[in-house]
């Protein structure tokens, strides 16, 4: 009896993990879709503004080569910052974070909680981790990356690892918001409201030549007001629903995940202070703080913490895209 109560128990097992492994796919394809009616969309647009907007609705050549111009700037910063965060893989744990064989071995074997804490405690002695410096707070172990998990380091089940400096997994980008692409999330958000706004105002003073019979080519009047309709609805959207909640979680050095589950409700140890916690996001050099390259400080596995007395300018750099 008792053999066959273990049988049954693995078999359901089994059955949970495909369940979720079929679930977590599901996720996957649907955000492929999502990606790929994104950018049906964004080509949509494109045709509409370009062709029945600028070359077959607006009168003077001057606006045209204005409008196209302004246009096609941010359209290119909002497709390039999108295609960034899209294909950007999230960063995981160095190796120095991985437990050796022995003590992974000793880890597993061992079932009391208070050894199994003494085992990690030994291991991540060396590492960067705030747990550290606050012992009351236990050290985390990955049990199927097999990382000794650094700060703010999450495992995301929809991309199936650990990933440094989770922000949230995205189905419209197919991907995880993390360290490695969080700048590009970041600019993604700005620069779509910013072409959304130029948008809108360009068909609505397009829509007013229909209306007020300055324009004789009625062709493009309905593809004109539908890509003004659709401009306003998703810029109040975009501006009400993430430009300020993101924003605001940057220049407090937190993550939506971090901020939804109340883990820095009480005290966040890594507020530096508006200033620093932009630059620790989008780095020293004003330069490329509005372009779509990498240039977040530091490795994404250690963080400087609000009461350190070193400066985040001094907090290793990392500047992958520039050069002395």
């Amino acid at each position: 009896m008792e053999k066959q109560e273990e049988n049954y128990k693995i078999i359901y097992i089994d059955e949970e993990k495909m369940d979720k492994e079929e679930n977590y796919a599901c996720k996957r394809r649907k955000s492929r879709v999502l990606v790929t009616l994104i950018i049906g969309l964004l080509v949509t647009c494109y045709y509409i503004f370009v062709v029945e907007l600028c070359i077959f609705t607006v009168p003077s050549q001057e606006l045209k080569a204005t409008f196209l111009v302004m246009f096609h700037i941010l359209f290119l910063l909002c497709v390039w910052s999108y295609l960034r965060v899209v294909i950007t893989p999230p960063a995981v744990p160095p190796e120095t974070f991985r437990l050796s064989e022995s003590d992974k071995q000793l880890y597993l074997s061992e079932e009391r909680p208070e050894v199994q804490e003494q085992i990690l405690s030994r291991a991540a002695k060396n590492l960067p981790l705030y747990y550290n410096i606050d012992s009351k707070t236990p050290i985390k172990y990955c049990r199927k990356c097999q990382f000794i998990k650094p700060d703010r380091c999450h495992h995301c089940t929809a991309c199936d690892i650990c990933i440094l400096k989770v922000d949230h997994h995205c189905v419209f980008l197919n991907n995880c918001v993390g360290f490695s692409n969080y700048k590009f999330f970041l600019l993604f958000l700005l620069y779509v409201p910013l072409l959304l706004i130029f948008t809108s105002a360009v068909s609505l003073y397009c829509s007013i030549l229909f209306w007020t019979g300055q324009v004789t080519n009625m062709d493009s009047k309905d593809s004109v007001i539908a890509l003004f309709c659709m401009s306003t609805m998703f810029c109040i959207i975009f501006c009400y629903r993430y430009i300020y909640e993101h924003y605001s979680l940057v220049l407090m050095n937190d993550t939506l995940l971090e901020f939804n589950e109340g883990i820095h409700c009480k005290y966040n140890p890594y507020d530096l202070g508006y200033r620093k916690n932009w630059r620790q996001v989008f780095g020293n050099k004003k330069r490329y703080w509005f372009i779509p390259i990498f240039s977040s400080l530091g490795d994404g596995s250690s963080f400087p913490l609000g009461d350190a007395k070193e400066d985040i300018e001094k907090n290793g750099a990392i500047d992958c895209q520039t050069s002395k």
